[in-house]
C-alpha cells in the first residue's frame, strides 16, 4: 500500500512538473529578455538575480536558464559569455555565475504618445518602410535575386509577422505579439522582428537537380552565393537554439527526397542486373542456324530516334564521339523543347536554333566529360546566361537541353583578359567593323571604380594565379618601394580602367590595373606604356580624357616644361616622339563641377562662398525660388524635369549627369528668364542669368549628335566666346586690387576648375583642328567627347553580379570588362580568329 501511494504521488509531481514545464513554455521568454536586458560590454549580471526575476513572472522557481532560454540572450545579444564571479559572503569568498557582456535595460518611467494606425508610416525607425498597410522589414537575405522582407501586420491589441506569405508562430519563438500603439513598443516590435532568423534553406551542389531549388546570397557579402533545397511547406524561420541554417521541413523534405533518389537508383540497377532464369548460352541455337544479318529488318525502321543498333556489351563510356551516333529529333521533340526554351528566353531566336542545332550532336547518354563546345555554342550559352542567370538554370533543370555548366562558361572567360589578348581582341573587332582610316584615330580615356579588398585563387595545371593585389607594373612596384622603404604587397581598393574612345564611336576596353588609388608617377608609366602599344596595332591616340582630381593634375603638368596653359595643353608624345598629344578635361565631370560650385555658393551655414560677377551675386537661391515660382504660377512648368532631388541632391545624386545639366540648360535660362520678368526690379539676377547663357551653350554643343565636318562650324565660335567670357571673369575679378586674396578667390569657384575649364575649351577646338586637318573628309561628333560610356560600363560592372550599392572586388569586375563592351557572341567569334602582329 504503501509503495502504491509513493508512486501515485510520484506521477503527481511529475504531472505537475510537465504542465509547469508547458506553461513556461508559453511565456514570452525572448520578449521579456528584450525589454529587461541590453547589450553593454563592460556590464555583466549574476545568473541568480536573472533566474529570480524570471521566476517571479512565471510563478515557478527556476533554478538554471537552460539551453533555449539561453539561446535567446545569444542571439539577442551575441557577445555575451558565461563566466564565473567570485563575491564575498561572511568574509569567505563564495563562487556564482554571471553573463558578461549585457546589463539591465533602463525602463522609461515617461507617459508615451498613443499613435493611430494611420500616422504609423511617420513614426517608424530605419529600416524598416511602410508598404501596402503592413510594416515591411528588409532581410540581409537575396532569394532568386529579391530581397526577403519580413512583414508586420498591425491590429488594435495584436500584431503578427508574415515571411513570404507564411504566417510565423510568434509564441513557438517566446515573442509576446500583444501591440501596444506607441513609439516605444512600435520599436521593440521592430527590433524583434530584425533578431528572427529566417530559414536558409538545404544547401546543394549548382548542378543537382532538387525540388523548390533557389539561390541565396546575403546582401552584406557579395561572395556568398549558394543554391538551396526548400521545402514546399518550409516554416521560413528557425528556432533560437538550432544549430543549423534550415528548418525542420526543409531538412525532412531534403532527406525523403534523397532516400527515394537512392531506392530509385537501386531498383535501377537492380532491373539491369542480367536475369538467372534465362537458359545458358550452350543451350540456345547455334549462330549459323539464325537467319543472315540482311534478312533482318534494318533498325532504323524500329525506332526512329536511333540509326544503329546499340551493342549490349560495349561501354559507352569508353566511346569516343566519332563512336557515337547522335540522336534524331523528331518533330514532337522539337517542338516541347521549343515550348521549353521559348518559356525561359522568348525572344532568343537565333540562340535557339542554333543550340536545337547542337542537341543534334550530342548523345543524352555520353559521359559528360567527353563534350567538346563548340565556340558558337559556348557564345550562345554566355549570352543567354547575361540576359537571365537564373532562366539558364532552370533551362538545365528541365532536362530537356544538354548545355554547359555555369562552371564551365566561367573557365571559358577566365582564358582571356591579358593585354595583349585585349588588344588583339581590339584589332579584330576594329578589322571585322570594317572602321575607316579615321577610325583607327581616337583617343584614351581613363578612370577609376571602387573595388572590395579581398583576393582570389585561380588553379590550373600550369600554376595558380593569386589577383586582387595592386599591380601597376615593374616600374610602378619599384617606385612604390622607393616611397615606402620597404617591400610590401597591399590589397587592391580600385581598379584602373584605359579604354579607347574612337572618332567614329569606336570604343573598346585596353587594359584595366589593380592599384590603390593611382598617382601621378603611376600614371606616368601606365598611359605612356598603353599609348605606345596601341600605336603597335595601329591605333593613332591624338588625345588623353580625364577628369580634374589631383593625381590628374600632377600628371599633366608632369608633361610640360613650365605649365600646360601656355602650351595649349599640348605636349610631346612619349611614345612617338615625332608626334603630339593633346591633354583634355571630361566634359561631363566639367559640368557637375560647375553645378556643385554654385550650389556651395550663398550665404549662411553650410555655404563655402559667395561667387560674384560684374558685382552681382551667383547663389543656389536663385535656382530653388525660381523653380518655386514655377511650380506656383505655371499650370505647365516650364522645367517639367526639375524634381526635390534637383534642388537638394544627396551624395548619389550629384554623380548623375542629368541632375546637374537640367539645371544648366537652355530650358533653366528660360525660366531664369521668365522669373526675371514676373519681378519688378529683377537685376539682381543678371550675372546668373549671363552665367547660364554660358553653360547652356556649353551643353548644347558637347551634347550635339551632330558631327562637325569643318573648322569654321559655327558651334566651335560659340565655345570661343564662352572661353573669351571665363577669361575675362577671371581678369576682371582678380583686377579689383582692394579686395583681399582670399576674397577673390571665394569670388570664383576654385582655380584649378577654371583652368579646367578653360582647358577643356581650347583642346576641344584643337582637337577638331588636328582631325580634321588629318582627315578632311571625316567629323568629330562632340557629344562622345565624354566619360559617359566608361562610367556606364562601371555601372554594368557593378549590377551584373554584385548589386549597384556593393563594389565588385578586382576579380568579378575584371570578368565584366568584355562581356558590357562587346557580348559574348562577338568576343567567341574574335577568340577563335588568329593574328600574328610580325
Amino acid at each position: 500500500m504503501t509503495k502504491a501511494k509513493e508512486k501515485l504521488k510520484q506521477q503527481k509531481s511529475w504531472k505537475s512538473m510537465l504542465r509547469r514545464r508547458k506553461e513556461i513554455s508559453k511565456f514570452p521568454c525572448f520578449s521579456w529578455l528584450m525589454n529587461t536586458v541590453q547589450e553593454d560590454p563592460t556590464g555583466f549580471i549574476k545568473s541568480k538575480d536573472l533566474l529570480a526575476k524570471l521566476s517571479a513572472l512565471c510563478n515557478f522557481t527556476i533554478t538554471r536558464l537552460g539551453t533555449r532560454r539561453y539561446a535567446m540572450l545569444k542571439n539577442l545579444c551575441p557577445r555575451v559569455r558565461c563566466s564565473n564571479c567570485y563575491e564575498a559572503n561572511s568574509g569567505r569568498p563564495t563562487r556564482t555565475t554571471c553573463y558578461r557582456g549585457i546589463t539591465w535595460r533602463k525602463c522609461m518611467h515617461k507617459e508615451l504618445k498613443t499613435l493611430e494606425l494611420e500616422d504609423i508610416r511617420n513614426h517608424l525607425p530605419p529600416p524598416a518602410v511602410y508598404l501596402s498597410n503592413t510594416v515591411a522589414v528588409p532581410s540581409d537575405v537575396v532569394c532568386n535575386g529579391n530581397i526577403v522582407m519580413k512583414q508586420i501586420l498591425l491590429c488594435d491589441d495584436k500584431w503578427k509577422l508574415q515571411i513570404r506569405g507564411v504566417d510565423i508562430d510568434l509564441e513557438s519563438l517566446g515573442i509576446d505579439p500583444t501591440f501596444t500603439p506607441d513609439q516605444q513598443c512600435l520599436n521593440m516590435v521592430i527590433e524583434t522582428v530584425q533578431k528572427v532568423r529566417l530559414c536558409m534553406g538545404v544547401s546543394v551542389d549548382e548542378d543537382q537537380s532538387v525540388p523548390f531549388k533557389e539561390f541565396i546570397t546575403m546582401t552584406e557579402d557579395a561572395n556568398s552565393e549558394n543554391y538551396v533545397s526548400r521545402a514546399k511547406c518550409c516554416l521560413q524561420v528557425v528556432g533560437w537554439y538550432s544549430c543549423g541554417a534550415a528548418c525542420q521541413q526543409c531538412h525532412k523534405a531534403y532527406k525523403d527526397y534523397m532516400e527515394a533518389e537512392l531506392d530509385q537508383d537501386t531498383s535501377t540497377e537492380e532491373e539491369a542486373d542480367p536475369v538467372e532464369d534465362q537458359d545458358p548460352v550452350e543451350d540456345q541455337d547455334p549462330v549459323e542456324d539464325q537467319d543472315p544479318v540482311e534478312d533482318q529488318d534494318p533498325v532504323e525502321n524500329q525506332d526512329n530516334s536511333i540509326q544503329v543498333e546499340a551493342d549490349p556489351v560495349v561501354d559507352q563510356y569508353n566511346m569516343t564521339a566519332e563512336e557515337i551516333d547522335p540522336v534524331l529529333l523528331d518533330s514532337e521533340d522539337k517542338a516541347e523543347l521549343i515550348l521549353v526554351f521559348d518559356k525561359a528566353f522568348p525572344n532568343a531566336l537565333a540562340e535557339r536554333e542554333l543550340l536545337l542545332a547542337s542537341q543534334t550532336e550530342f548523345n543524352r547518354e555520353q559521359y559528360p566529360c567527353g563534350r567538346r563546345w563548340d565556340s558558337k555554342v559556348i557564345g550562345a550559352c554566355i549570352k543567354l546566361w547575361e540576359e537571365s542567370p537564373q532562366s539558364y538554370r532552370a533551362l538545365i533543370d528541365s532536362n530537356k537541353f544538354i548545355l554547359p555548366s555555369k562552371k564551365t562558361l566561367t573557365c571559358k572567360w577566365n582564358n582571356y583578359g591579358s593585354e595583349k589578348q585585349m588588344l588583339h581582341c581590339m584589332y579584330q573587332v576594329a578589322v571585322d567593323a570594317k572602321l575607316p582610316a579615321c577610325g583607327w584615330a581616337g583617343g584614351i580615356i581613363y578612370d577609376e571604380i571602387a573595388v572590395h579588398k579581398e583576393w582570389t585563387f585561380k588553379l590550373s595545371q600550369v600554376e595558380t594565379q593569386v589577383t586582387g593585389w595592386i599591380e601597376t607594373g615593374m616600374e610602378g612596384f619599384h617606385i612604390c618601394i622607393l616611397n615606402q622603404g620597404s617591400v610590401s604587397q597591399k590589397l587592391c581598393s580600385r581598379a584602373l580602367q584605359v579604354s579607347f574612345l574612337g572618332y567614329t564611336g569606336f570604343r573598346f576596353p585596353v587594359c584595366q590595373f589593380p592599384t590603390g588609388g593611382v598617382s601621378a608617377s603611376e600614371l606616368h608609366t601606365i598611359l605612356w606604356n598603353v599609348i605606345a602599344a596601341l600605336n603597335l596595332w595601329g591605333f593613332q591616340v591624338d588625345f588623353i580624357l580625364q577628369n580634374g582630381n589631383k593625381e590628374n593634375h600632377s600628371f599633366i603638368q608632369s608633361c610640360f616644361n613650365k605649365s600646360g596653359k601656355e602650351s595649349r595643353y599640348c605636349s610631346t608624345n612619349l611614345a612617338i616622339p615625332s608626334t603630339t598629344i593633346i591633354h583634355s578635361q571630361d566634359f561631363s565631370h566639367i559640368m557637375k563641377r560647375l553645378r556643385n560650385a554654385v550650389l556651395c555658393s550663398g550665404h549662411g551655414k553650410g555655404f563655402k562662398r559667395v561667387i560674384m560677377k560684374n558685382g552681382k551675386e551667383i547663389v543656389w537661391k536663385h535656382w530653388e525660388v525660381a523653380v518655386k515660382w514655377d511650380r506656383d504660377v505655371n499650370d505647365g512648368a516650364l522645367c517639367e524635369n526639375i524634381t526635390d532631388a534637383h534642388l537638394a541632391p544627396t551624395k548619389a545624386d550629384k554623380k548623375i549627369n542629368n541632375v546637374a545639366e537640367d539645371m544648366l540648360n537652355k530650358d533653366m535660362l528660360l525660366l531664369m528668364e521668365s522669373y526675371q520678368c514676373s519681378l519688378g526690379d529683377g537685376s539682381y539676377l543678371n550675372s546668373t542669368i549671363d552665367f547660364l547663357k554660358q553653360t547652356s551653350t556649353m551643353i548644347e554643343v558637347f551634347r550635339d549628335e551632330l558631327g562637325i565636318a569643318k573648322i569654321t562650324d559655327i558651334r566651335l565660335l560659340k565655345l570661343r566666346k564662352v572661353l573669351m567670357w571665363v577669361q575675362q571673369w577671371q581678369r576682371h575679378v582678380m583686377s579689383e586690387k582692394p579686395i583681399e586674396t582670399d576674397k577673390q578667390c571665394s569670388m570664383l569657384p576654385v582655380w584649378k576648375f577654371l583652368d579646367d575649364v578653360e582647358c577643356l575649351l581650347i583642346t576641344f577646338n584643337d582637337i577638331c583642328v588636328k582631325h580634321l586637318n588629318q582627315f578632311p573628309d571625316s567629323m568629330v561628333v562632340p557629344s562622345r567627347f565624354n566619360s559617359d560610356g566608361i562610367e556606364d560600363h562601371f555601372r554594368k560592372a557593378k549590377t551584373l553580379y554584385s548589386g549597384s550599392t556593393i563594389k565588385p572586388n578586382y576579380d568579378t569586375y575584371n570578368k565584366t570588362v568584355i562581356q558590357n563592351c562587346i557580348g559574348w557572341e562577338q568576343y567567341q567569334k574574335l577568340k577563335a580568329k588568329k593574328f600574328d602582329l610580325a
